[in-house]
């Protein structure tokens, strides 16, 4: 029987009305409010508000353009959303980007400054500012939205507390603080509709980011996929590309998750691990200093019949940039390594990045980034490259509707969980060019480059031979080495009596700090960091080790920690 109300007809196969009335039943009718969130949706559906033609035109037009509106399932699983794979592929003259709903969003700091999210995420000269505001670049003079480096940096786009000097960016990072309120938003739209956001519209959208990240490090798209982590993105290298038997070469700078994903992958196909040192060397001008003399120095302690390499970009512990893509990657090839595994973590915003660039034999077989470190992306985002005759090899760790459907499809769905981290790539894309990526480079490899001077000097100590441009270690005083347990007992005295977030690291027995310089930091951080050694080296000085009796409670003899705790380190 047809059902009718004021702007829609459609034919339906009902029971009929039984000639005796139930009340029970009216809480079944149609509702006559239904019409109003179909006309809304598919304003076309019906011509006049007064109801359908006398031929029945009306519903028909209203069936053929619900036909032809939802296309059901076009991708993997029961997504209601188009192939992603399909939508990966297009050039960009054929890609038209998803829309995104219309909806206002009130900036927690600007509550008179009123913004579409569709302009935020997607709009070319969009960038986010000031928590959350978005500006159009063509609004604004040519340098008007660049922030000033330091504190004014600091106040305007971080969240990090104002009593503490932070020093160690390279740790977890740190999200931008108009990034945060942006995913903030998205989690708050999902949750309005969450089958409409996962079903329909979250999938076109991570393939947008996708499209829109690989522009940023100058990728072909159908090579990229998003990860949570690089740890997520490394599990899923190292389960694919070692084999049995294999024998696996690393750095023993890597990271030491890294070194257990590679040693159980080892226990269980039967491979084998050999280590290649470098730790030792790390004041050693003529080999570090020299990119030739390095990669000399790995390859010739590569084990013999190597198939498989693990590398860093950016060592993490020791935070040195290596020549990853000019001279390892293209060395361990000529030695006869068949898989290069690199670890990027550290990479995003700190290194330029062009994968286009690189000839075959300087790619390496995966390589795998994080988004929430020196890109300052929210938690968790980061990014897997994977070379052309690896696509149908490497899969995800968790595996869901999209596997061995096409790359994108088996990473871009892990289950339910949040993907609005996302969400916010390409809008902090934008935030970086419009603040200069070589602005932004220049600034903390200079500011880097003096603290390292500055602080070395200081302590008196000697320089380490390799950094990257936004860390470096920088070698403690000789008061404080040699203690048992020291680097955990520095690091929180550090903490705890300075206010000072800073990693301390114990390497060949050696404690070195591990310093962080981003575009919030600037020259009285380290300047504090440097006076609080000092004063602690001076605290330690005044109550000599060897005298046999420990501090009896907390601050006597200056030294800032309880006596438990003086005992334990050895002082």
């Amino acid at each position: 029987m047809p059902v009718s109300n004021s702007s829609l007809v459609i034919e339906v196969n009902a029971p009929r009305s039984p000639t005796t009335h139930d009340p029970h039943l009216d809480r079944w009718q149609t509702p006559t409010v239904l019409h109003k969130y179909l006309v809304a949706t598919y304003p076309d559906v019906s011509r006049n508000e007064s109801g359908g033609s006398e031929d029945g035109s009306s519903e028909r037009e209203a069936v053929d353009l619900l036909t032809t509106t939802i296309k059901g399932y076009e991708g993997f699983g029961s997504f209601h959303s188009q192939n992603v794979e399909e939508l990966v592929a297009l050039p960009d003259d054929k890609y038209v980007a998803p829309a995104w709903p219309k909806l206002q969003w009130m900036c927690p700091r600007h509550h008179d400054h009123h913004i579409e999210l569709s302009h935020a995420i997607y709009h070319p000269n969009a960038i986010i500012s000031a928590s959350g505001k978005v500006w159009d670049i063509a609004t604004l003079p040519a340098d008007s939205a660049q922030t000033e480096f330091g504190q004014p940096f600091l106040q305007e786009h971080f969240m990090i507390a104002k009593d503490f000097v932070f020093i160690n960016h390279g740790a977890f990072g740190g999200s931008l603080l108009g990034a945060q309120s942006l995913k903030e938003h998205m989690d708050r739209y999902m949750e309005s509709q969450i089958l409409r956001f996962y079903d329909r519209e979250l999938l076109p959208l991570i393939v947008y980011v996708v499209r829109a990240l690989s522009k940023f490090i100058h990728c072909n798209p159908k090579n990229l996929v998003l990860v949570q982590n690089a740890t997520s993105g490394l599990n899923a290298a190292i389960r694919h590309l070692i084999k049995p038997n294999d024998v696996v070469a690393y750095l023993d700078t890597e990271y030491l998750s890294v070194y257990k994903m590679a040693y159980i992958r080892a226990q269980e196909v039967g491979a084998t691990l050999h280590e290649i040192p470098l730790n030792m060397h790390l004041h050693d001008d003529a080999l570090l200093s020299d990119d030739d003399a390095l990669t000399k120095h790995i390859v010739s302690h590569l084990p013999p019949g190597c198939t498989t390499a693990i590398i860093d970009f950016v060592t993490s512990t020791t935070a040195m940039l290596m020549p990853t893509f000019t001279h390892l990657v293209p060395a361990l090839r000529a030695a006869g390594v068949k898989r290069v595994i690199v670890d990027g973590a550290h990479t995003s915003l700190q290194v330029p990045l062009d994968f286009n660039a690189l000839p075959v034999v300087c790619q390496p077989d995966a390589f795998v980034g994080n988004l929430h470190k020196w890109f300052s992306c929210p938690k968790a985002a980061a990014f897997m490259w994977i070379k052309d005759e690896n696509i149908r090899v490497i899969e995800p760790a968790v595996i869901s509707h999209g596997a061995r459907e096409g790359l994108l499809s088996s990473f871009i769905w892990d289950g339910t969980r949040d993907y609005s981290a996302y969400l916010t790539i390409p809008a902090i894309i934008h935030f970086w060019e419009l603040q200069g990526l070589d602005r932004v480079r220049e600034y903390c490899s200079t500011l880097l480059r003096d603290a390292v001077t500055m602080l070395t000097t200081a302590f008196q100590t000697r320089r380490i031979a390799r950094h990257a441009p936004f860390m470096s270690l920088v070698e403690l005083p000789e008061a404080l080495q040699g203690r048992r347990d020291a680097s955990k007992y520095v690091q929180d005295v550090l903490h705890t009596q300075y206010r000072i977030e800073v990693p301390v690291k114990q390497i060949e027995s050696t404690l070195y700090l591990r310093i962080s310089v981003f575009v919030y930091n600037e020259p009285a951080h380290y300047a504090f960091l440097r006076d609080a050694i000092l004063d602690f080296v001076e605290r330690i000085r005044k109550r000599p080790r060897d005298d046999g009796t420990p501090c009896p409670t907390q601050h006597v003899g200056g030294c800032g920690v309880t006596a438990s705790q003086t005992k334990m380190a050895g002082f």
